[in-house]
């Protein structure tokens, strides 16, 4: 099932850092990619997604981390949350929220 992904304001800004850098155009790309992912599916292998206990939703949903590199020195991690959904009549749309995009300390 396909989700809609939305973003905060924090992580939309994020995001557009990294789409407006020129010498940030391959970790776009690939946090694009992971992005892609998680809208298919949030738990596919090579998001490594898990949960991160440091963070709590804004209505404290559990808080989740998915790699967008892996093993690169500062690797960009996306920080995210299920819902709140969308309602339309009687059809349900699963929301993904993204937190945040970051890279790994």
């Amino acid at each position: 099932m396909q989700r809609k992904i939305k973003f905060t304001p924090t992580a939309d800004q994020q995001y557009s850092e990294l789409e407006n850098a020129p010498s940030k155009t391959a970790i776009f790309e690939q946090v694009r990619k992971a992005l892609g992912y998680l809208e298919v599916n949030p738990h596919h292998p090579s998001l490594n997604t898990h949960e991160f206990t440091s963070l709590a939703g804004a209505s404290g949903e559990k808080v989740f981390e998915a790699y967008a590199q892996n093993n690169t020195p500062g690797a960009y991690r996306i920080f995210w949350h299920c819902g709140p959904d969308e309602t339309k009549g009687r059809k349900r749309n699963p929301v993904i929220t993204v937190v945040a995009i970051t890279p790994h300390p």
